[in-house]
């Protein structure tokens, strides 16, 4: 599968339902990297694991590549890899089955700056490699990479699920506008073992510890409650993370007007 160039801020679907979208206001499309295959072939031969919705630190220079792994570790309805924060530019490349290169990928963000996204958004299958490569279009420093898979949860709706430990599911809520309060609200049924902790954060996936808004933990109290207060229109993000193995937990969010 090859893609044309992404430039600016031209949200591009190819055949697997791949976009790369939401670059920084005013990106401009950039020159085609030229780096030797040489040094493409030993980024390649120090690929980094990631695992799904665990954040990770990135720094590199100018013209630096750094590639990584991640094995989707389960059926999702969408599967996406982001860039936030730090300073300086990072590009993003990202291919299924195989390492990306300058000319063939899957999904290429290449904003101005490191607000970076590649989304799968259909044919998400679990044990499915997926690999990505950074390139330093110039120099960059505590960048965080995040993969994650989500799923979308309508409001004031009730989902069941389990969690493994140390596992972490993300949800994704559409907050409307005007609203007083969002609130997340996670159970377990009398009986059941286990702990669990949430985590909640608008606009982007929560990338625990650092960016989150707030933070429940079921041996805290039960349920676990999050709240933000004026919560902003769009999307909002709710993550599940296995203290222990939870076989049955209950996860719903509302809105409220006041």
């Amino acid at each position: 599968m090859h893609l044309s160039r992404a430039v600016s801020a031209v949200a591009l679907v190819s055949l697997f339902s791949v976009g790369c979208g939401e670059p920084l206001p005013g990106a401009e499309g950039k020159a085609t990297p030229q780096v030797a295959p040489e040094l493409l072939s030993q980024a390649n031969a120090l690929t980094t694991n990631i695992y799904n919705g665990y954040p990770v630190t990135v720094s590199g220079g100018l013209g630096s590549l750094q590639t990584y792994y991640l094995v989707n570790p389960a059926p999702a309805a969408k599967l996406s890899f982001t860039l936030r924060g730090g300073s300086g530019d990072a590009d993003l490349y990202v291919k299924r089955y195989a390492e990306p290169t300058f000319t063939d990928y899957d999904c290429l963000s290449d904003a101005v700056g490191n607000t970076e996204n590649c989304v799968y958004t259909s044919s998400v299958e679990d044990d499915q490699p997926y690999y990505v490569l950074l390139y330093g279009f110039e120099a960059y420093s505590n960048v965080t990479l995040l993969a994650y898979y989500s799923h979308a949860l309508a409001l004031a709706t009730t989902v069941t699920t389990g969690i493994n430990q140390l596992s972490r599911t993300v949800y994704e809520v559409d907050v409307p506008a005007g609203k007083k309060r969002l609130q997340v609200t996670a159970t377990k049924p009398a009986g059941i073992n286990g702990q669990f902790k949430v985590y909640v954060r608008q606009g982007s996936a929560p990338e625990v510890p650092n960016a989150v808004e707030c933070t429940a933990d079921s041996s805290i109290s039960l349920p676990a409650v999050c709240s933000i207060v004026n919560p902003v229109e769009g999307k909002a993000y709710v993550m599940v993370e296995g203290v222990t193995n939870v076989n049955t937990l209950s996860l719903r969010v509302d809105v409220l007007t006041k």
